[in-house]
């Protein structure tokens, strides 16, 4: 399988319907556009590791940095992002990786400024 490219749901003062989707064992790629967030839910049993991947250009004195890590507790949901363009991939895309994505879901909402 490869990594899913999620397109976000835009938020509306009217609703938007943001239905949570499993992860894969590849993860997923988000669009970096300073608006983009992720809600992780960790329904499983244990604790899951998000892993959000740096860009090959976020460098420290030409190393580029490990990669972030995040423990989302069992039962408990938390918001990623935005991120800022250290994240970026070569398309302008957050790559997002889950330790085990055994019930572990995700939404992806984008939030547009009034």
């Amino acid at each position: 399988m490869a990594r899913v490219a999620v397109t976000p749901v835009t938020s509306s003062t009217a609703g938007a319907v943001c239905t949570p989707v499993n992860f894969t064992a590849d993860g997923i790629s988000v669009p970096n556009d300073g608006r983009t967030a992720v809600i992780v839910n960790n329904g499983a049993g244990a604790p899951a590791t998000i892993t959000t991947q740096f860009g090959d250009l976020a460098q420290v004195d030409g190393i580029v940095p490990p990669d972030r890590t995040k423990s989302v507790v069992n039962a408990t949901s938390q918001v990623f992002g935005p991120w800022g363009s250290e994240y970026n991939q070569t398309d302008r895309q957050v790559f997002i990786d889950v330790s085990s994505p055994t019930s572990v879901t995700y939404q992806v909402i984008r939030v547009n400024p009034k």
